[in-house]
């Protein structure tokens, strides 16, 4: 239901990581994720064709976030984790992309 009422992912283009060459479930995304230290992130919003999102909290009140779509496509972005300061995180305070190297660790373990 909050799909529907979330937008598209128009959004989360310009954070857009890479399209898995095979597409895996989504539990298999996690669990390829959980050695990362990544979990599923039950408070993001749902973006139509998303059909799993985790989560990675980080010292100094931060999260890696990444989202994956049904198409395969898996996008990502580093901010101020929701948890620790609410108001920061929805005003967007230290959202950035991620690195190529971040991105990197991520594709080789979705993809092993």
């Amino acid at each position: 239901m909050r799909v529907w009422f979330s937008g598209n992912k128009e959004r989360e283009l310009k954070f857009q990581l890479f399209v898995l060459p095979e597409v895996i479930s989504p539990l298999e995304f996690r669990e390829r994720l959980l050695p990362l230290g990544y979990d599923y992130n039950i408070f993001s919003i749902a973006y139509r064709g998303q059909i799993f999102t985790v989560r990675k909290a980080v010292p100094g009140g931060h999260q890696y976030h990444l989202r994956y779509y049904s198409d395969g496509m898996v996008t990502g972005h580093y901010e101020v984790d929701w948890f620790v300061d609410e108001k920061a995180h929805n005003q967007g305070k230290d959202l950035r992309p991620l690195t190529k190297k971040e991105i990197e660790t991520i594709r080789r373990r979705l993809t092993a």
